[in-house]
């Protein structure tokens, strides 16, 4: 999928920062400010506008400022350990045999008799910390001289030097690879840099194979239950192409502070406009001062200019707990939810309602009529409490409009990510669902996924028309809280296991270490319209069994001639074969 930003890095776009050591960074790109990554130093922002993705640069050295381009020939000289010349010197970094002086034979080169000794590292650390303040060649000239000096260098193994190479490069060395910040970037900077908890032990892999259970695809209207901060939006949006914004650097400049009286009356005059760019005068002509006033002025009526209509498909509808919705995690596309830019795709199709209106909207007092004014009454207020009241009246009825579609119901699919009880959201929100739609829930803990799939297994289904489920008294279970376990059919439960690998001509091998913590467990299942009342097939039945000599048996013949007859009789009409013998 192509980068939220396109191609290339453009202000005002979050990118992903990969430093020698693998740590990654996130960073926001503004015009005409100073990046700083630490000890590996600082350079201006403005070296990456317009550049290229996944490039590698060196930071230069004072008093040089700014970024020195690295070839891919170079990156992997770095990493496979020294330059061309050493590596021609030493016969090849991958060559591991030696011909012997005495028989000819090759024997494998081990480091079996070197001993590691800190006492053959002739450099000080207080000659490192000297020549990392001179800072000369991006810290490649501090490496090469570590490596000089280190007097056991000729002792060890092509691949031992290697290993301790690029351990001084990571170390050492002031570069850095710009990468695009994507929802699986960002899972993973998440898990390594922050909490992981407070995502739910999200893993790539993971919330990859919840899109492909749940079939999110362009066009669909998809129910969502988010407690990781917003990650499972982020990935449903950005499968339906939503994250696709291009950020205007302008908006934060004016949205900043005015510095003097006269920038501040500049602010409030293009406020001002905004607002009564949304509102028309009706009932006479506006006054100019160009053109003169004759006889008294007609009174001014103010009605609001109509809002575009709401979008109908590929929305996502986000029920939360709260007053607000937390999903502080797609400021990292450029989508902040206390002030969103009009211009963003996620500002039309993203719609968020709480529990109270899902489950008791009369209960909640935000849908209650806001008070009406007339023409008149508006025409003399103030032009801020006027437009306050139009931001309220607006509030109002997007709140309303999006609770009527939510009841409607109709969704395509329901992703679950959260620590709230299972039973109670899919209680509430499997009705809301279409036939076929997919149901998919994820929870960092398996038993709270097993007892899920428990209410809905085949048990559960038999107990529930049992007990008169099925034909009328559904009302009076679900008052007791208890799921409708037709509903849902063939629930699974997934787990996902993802190893990662050490790719490297000749040292190809999984990673021994990996990261701890939950795994979570995805549930599975398919809504269903189960048919009311009772179900009879109907049809004629043939007989399978069949005799050694392939003959079938008189009793099938028997059944199939009888219903011949019987339709015969209600058709009117006789088979081919009766016609055929009366004809003879």
């Amino acid at each position: 999928m192509a980068t939220p930003s396109g191609e290339r890095i453009l202000p005002g776009t979050h990118v992903l920062i990969r430093l020698p050591s693998n740590a990654p960074r996130v960073i926001r790109i503004l015009p005409d400010t100073t990046i700083s990554l630490g000890k590996f130093g600082a350079f201006p922002a403005n070296a990456l506008i317009h550049r290229p993705y996944n490039l590698t640069f060196d930071i230069l050295d004072a008093p040089a400022t700014g970024l020195r381009l690295v070839s891919a020939a170079e990156v992997t000289r770095d990493i496979l350990g020294g330059d061309a010349e050493a590596e021609l010197e030493a016969g090849g970094h991958y060559e591991l045999e030696y011909e012997d002086a005495e028989g000819g034979d090759q024997a494998m080169r081990t480091n079996r008799e070197t001993v590691d000794d800190p006492l053959a590292q002739k450099m000080s650390w207080v000659e490192i910390e000297e020549l990392k303040k001179q800072g000369t060649g991006s810290g490649r000239d501090l490496v090469q001289k570590l490596l000089s000096s280190h007097s056991a260098l000729h002792q060890k193994t092509p691949f031992a030097l290697q290993k301790y190479t690029l351990r001084k490069t990571k170390k050492f060395l002031r570069r850095f690879t710009v990468l695009p910040l994507t929802v699986q970037s960002l899972t993973h900077y998440l898990l390594e840099c922050k909490e992981p908890i407070k995502m739910l032990d999200l893993r790539d892999e993971t919330l990859a194979l919840m899109l492909s259970l749940a079939n999110v695809h362009w066009g669909g209207r998809w129910l969502v239950v988010d407690e990781s901060g917003g990650l499972v939006v982020a990935a449903v949006a950005e499968r339906l192409g939503l994250l696709e914004y291009t950020p205007d650097v302008t908006e934060d400049k004016s949205t900043k502070a005015p510095e003097d009286e006269k920038d501040k009356v500049k602010v409030e005059e293009k406020e001002k406009e905004k607002i009564e760019d949304r509102i028309v005068k009706v009932g006479g002509d506006e006054e100019r001062p160009d053109k003169p006033q004759e006889g008294p002025a007609p009174p001014k009526r103010w009605i609001k200019r109509p809002d575009p209509p709401p979008t109908t498909r590929n929305t996502i509808t986000l029920i939360h707990p709260n007053e607000q919705p937390n999903i502080s995690l797609l400021k990292y596309f450029n989508y902040d939810t206390n002030s969103p830019p009009t211009s963003h795709p996620l500002n039309a199709h993203l719609r968020t309602i709480n529990w109270l209106q899902v489950v008791a909207p009369h209960a909640d007092t935000t849908l209650q009529p806001l008070p009406l004014q007339t023409p008149e009454e508006l025409a003399l207020l103030k032009s801020s409490k006027r437009s306050a009241y139009y931001r309220k009246l607006k509030r109002w009825e997007r709140t309303v409009a999006i609770v009527a579609d939510t009841q409607r119901g109709g969704f395509d699919g329901l992703i679950v990510a959260g620590f709230m009880e299972l039973q109670g959201i899919l209680q509430y929100a499997v009705p809301l669902l279409s036939g076929s739609a997919q149901v998919v829930v994820y929870s960092p803990n398996r038993e709270a996924v097993t007892e899920v799939a428990d209410m809905y297994s085949s048990a559960r289904k038999a107990e529930w028309i049992q007990r008169g489920g099925a034909t009328g008294a559904a009302a009076a279970v679900v008052e007791e809280d208890e799921l409708d376990p037709t509903l849902l059919l063939a629930p699974t439960i997934h787990t996902t296991v993802a190893r990662r690998y050490q790719v490297l001509p000749g040292r190809t091998h999984p990673v021994m270490t990996s990261r701890g913590g939950g795994e979570g467990c995805v549930f599975h299942a398919v809504k269903v319209l189960p048919a009311e009342g009772s179900v009879q097939a109907r049809g004629v039945f043939r007989g399978t069994k069949k005799r050694k000599d392939g003959h079938r048996e008189e009793e099938g013949e028997e059944e199939e001639e009888e219903g011949q007859k019987e339709s015969e009789k209600k058709n009117g009409t006789e088979s081919p074969s009766k016609k055929m013998k009366g004809d003879r």
